[in-house]
C-alpha cells in the first residue's frame, strides 16, 4: 500500500534542478519575513493606554416616573425629581435610591446651592427645602397657587422661582421665605437664570424674555425675535447666554440678555433644557435629542444616544460629567 502511494508522487525530472528550487524557496521565505517585519516597524504603534471616549449611557433610576429636574453638587452627589413626589438621590453618580418627599404632587425642578441645602419647586405653588442633603424635606410657604416650574440660585441665599401665570418668587434667606414679584405677564415662565444677586433673565411662552437688574423689583420685557415657547435659559458668564424652546428654537445673547440673535438651529425637535460647562461648551436636551456646541451656541451637533423620549433637564459637573433626565425614569450619564 505504501509503495502504491509513493508511486503517485511525481518523479524527479531531468529538466528541473531540485536543489536550486529548494534554495530559491528558502530565500523567498527569508525575504518575505524581512518585508513583513519592515512594514510592521513602519506602521504607527497602538497606544498602550488609549483615551476613553465620552458617551451618554443609560443608568438605572429605579423608577418609571417621569423625571423633570436634576441637580448635582459634585461628580458623585446628585438629585433628580419628578412626577408623584418622586425624588431620586445618588452618592456615587450611578446608583440611585429613593428619598421621601412627603407629597404626591409633581416636582418640577430642584436646585442645590451646596451639598446639604436644596430647594424643590412644583405643582400648586409647592416648595420643599432640605438642609441635610435630602434626608428630610420641609414644605415652605410660597404664597402661590400656580404651578412652579423652575428655580435657580445666584448664591446660598438669593434665589428665584418661576412658573405658570407669570409667577415669579424670590428668596433672600436660602429658600426659607419667599416673596412675590411683578413679572408684567401672565404667560408661563418655565426658565430663569440668576447671573448675580441683582441681575436675572427669565424666559417663557410666546417668545417672552424678561430681565431684571435690580433684584426683581422690576422686570423689563426684551425683544426675542420669536413667538416660539422658550423653555430654558443659561448663562456661561455675565454676557453670554443661550435660550432654547419648542420646535428647536435657539436664541443667543452676548450682551447680558439685552439683545438676542437666532443662530442656525440643528433640529426642529422640541428643546427643554440647556446648560454650559464653560464659556464655550454647551449642551441642550429635548425630544429624542441631545445637542452639543463648542462655540458658545453658534453651531450645534447631535450627540449619539440610545433613548427615545423627552429629556427635560440636564446638569453637568465639569466638562466630562453630566446627567440628563426625562420620561419613564430616564437618566442618561455623560462620562468616560
Amino acid at each position: 500500500m505504501l509503495y502504491k502511494l509513493f508511486l503517485k508522487f511525481p518523479k524527479r525530472s531531468k529538466y528541473f534542478d531540485h536543489k536550486k528550487i529548494a534554495t530559491m524557496k528558502i530565500f523567498s521565505i527569508i525575504f518575505a519575513i524581512f518585508f513583513i517585519c519592515g512594514a510592521y516597524s513602519k506602521s504607527p504603534a497602538a497606544p498602550v493606554n488609549p483615551q476613553p471616549v465620552s458617551v451618554w449611557v443609560i443608568q438605572n433610576s429605579g423608577t418609571n416616573e417621569t423625571l423633570l429636574g436634576v441637580s448635582f453638587t459634585s461628580s458623585t452627589n446628585g438629585y433628580a425629581v419628578g412626577t408623584n413626589g418622586t425624588i431620586r438621590h445618588t452618592t456615587d453618580g450611578k446608583t440611585w435610591v429613593a428619598q421621601a418627599s412627603g407629597v404626591t404632587k409633581f416636582l418640577r425642578d430642584v436646585y442645590f446651592s451646596d451639598a446639604s441645602t436644596g430647594t424643590i419647586v412644583g405643582e400648586s405653588g409647592l416648595i420643599l427645602r432640605t438642609t441635610n442633603g435630602g434626608t428630610s424635606w420641609t414644605p415652605q410657604i410660597s404664597g402661590a397657587t400656580q404651578h412652579l416650574v423652575h428655580v435657580h440660585f445666584a448664591n446660598a441665599n438669593t434665589g428665584i422661582a418661576t412658573g405658570q401665570g407669570g409667577v415669579i418668587l424670590k428668596t433672600e434667606n436660602g429658600g426659607t421665605t419667599w416673596t412675590s414679584q411683578t413679572s408684567g405677564t401672565t404667560v408661563e415662565i418655565p426658565g430663569v437664570f440668576m447671573i448675580n444677586d441683582m441681575t436675572a433673565i427669565a424666559v417663557g411662552f410666546g417668545g417672552t424674555i424678561l430681565k431684571t437688574t435690580n433684584g426683581g423689583i422690576t422686570w423689563t420685557a426684551q425683544t426675542s425675535g420669536t413667538t416660539s415657547d422658550l423653555r430654558s435659559v443659561y448663562f456661561s458668564n455675565a454676557m453670554n447666554g443661550i435660550s432654547v424652546g419648542i420646535g428647536g428654537r435657539m436664541l443667543k445673547t452676548v450682551d447680558g440678555g439685552s439683545t438676542w440673535i437666532i443662530p442656525t438651529s440643528r433640529t426642529t425637535n422640541d428643546l427643554y433644557a440647556v446648560t454650559f460647562t464653560d464659556a464655550s461648551n454647551a449642551t441642550a436636551t429635548g425630544s429624542n435629542k441631545i445637542l452639543f456646541s463648542s462655540n458658545s451656541g453658534s453651531i450645534w451637533t447631535d450627540q449619539p444616544i440610545r433613548f427615545t423620549g423627552d429629556l427635560y433637564a440636564v446638569s453637568f459637573v465639569g466638562a466630562t460629567s453630566g446627567w440628563a433626565v426625562g420620561q419613564n425614569g430616564a437618566i442618561l450619564h455623560f462620562g468616560n
